[in-house]
């Protein structure tokens, strides 16, 4: 069974969906809700093979559209504001956890209400915060291919150079160069051959560059709302997770995504470091081997 909707936020609304296990079992009602949180090139729908697996071995699953992307939406006033306020996404992550409660009102217990956040890239940094900021809300946290607020590790020259390629295509308002740019670098990797990413990947992964580029361009969503970070920031707070952690990412990421993961299992206690051969997107390139991944160790922590 799913409950979807929109909550109402200061910006405007973010869309959520809320999955009822479709084979209940007797421990589902003490299991958490597993909440996952999309990248910044995709929408709540890079969950999709997760959900539909995860809901079938008797899980709760919350997920949502971060403020900007998919089918959340801004209010026309916050469009009009100069300079518009920044997006702070971890507080919005706990106000959808704590409407997901309201929803759930069979449980009763608190421990069980709580949620294991589990994110990619921009959602793994919103997953970090959220966990540092409401402590309260979590009792698990898993991170891929991530980012962490407050760290500082370059890319090479190289990557740089390839990233640095996207303001001429920007300024052009080339469209088409804009999105197949950025397919090569969260798709393939950013020193990978161009076309490595298997097509039908590729072409889910074009469908949300483009959706997410086109709200860009007209100031509607995307990077055009810019990030509000943790203060102080999660780089400096990583003791304060006293949560069981798993830690996963793409050996052919970028050079920056890969050093924060790594730096996040080295300064973490209870974590565990997955690597695959992949690039950004590593639930998608490697869709049977994450979900028994993550299901081996949601099984050691959460039974």
């Amino acid at each position: 069974m799913i409950h979807d909707g929109y909550l109402e936020i200061e910006e405007g609304e973010l869309f959520f969906e809320l999955s009822t296990p479709l084979l209940p079992r007797s421990r589902a009602s003490t299991r958490p809700t597993l909440l996952f949180i999309h990248a910044g090139v995709a929408d709540r729908t890079l969950w999709d093979y997760q959900v539909a697996y995860f809901s079938s071995k008797g899980w709760e699953i919350l997920r949502y559209d971060r403020f900007g992307y998919g089918k959340s939406r801004p209010k026309q006033a916050y469009l009009d504001q100069r300079p518009r306020s920044k997006v702070k996404h971890y507080q919005h992550t706990a106000e959808i956890v704590r409407h997901a409660r309201t929803l759930r009102p069979t449980l009763s217990d608190k421990d069980h209400q709580k949620v294991v956040a589990v994110g990619l890239s921009m959602g793994a940094a919103t997953s970090i915060d959220f966990a540092i900021a409401f402590p309260d809300l979590v009792c698990g946290l898993v991170v891929i291919a991530g980012w962490l607020t407050g760290f500082d590790s370059p890319n090479t020259p190289k990557e740089e150079e390839l990233f640095s390629r996207q303001t001429p295509l920007i300024e052009a308002k080339d469209m088409e160069g804009l999105v197949d740019l950025r397919v090569r670098l969260w798709g393939d990797g950013p020193l990978q051959p161009e076309g490595r990413l298997d097509k039908e990947v590729r072409q889910q992964l074009y469908t949300w560059c483009k959706d997410i580029a086109e709200r860009e361009a007209t100031g509607t969503g995307g990077s055009a709302f810019e990030d509000q970070d943790l203060d102080p920031p999660a780089v400096g707070r990583l003791s304060e997770i006293k949560t069981p952690v798993a830690v996963a990412l793409g050996t052919l990421d970028e050079s920056s995504t890969i050093s924060a993961m790594r730096y996040v299992s080295d300064h973490v206690q209870a974590s565990i470091l997955k690597e695959y051969k992949a690039g950004h997107m590593v639930n998608l390139e490697y869709p049977d081997d994450f979900n028994v991944w993550l299901e081996e160790w949601l099984n050691i922590h959460f039974q």
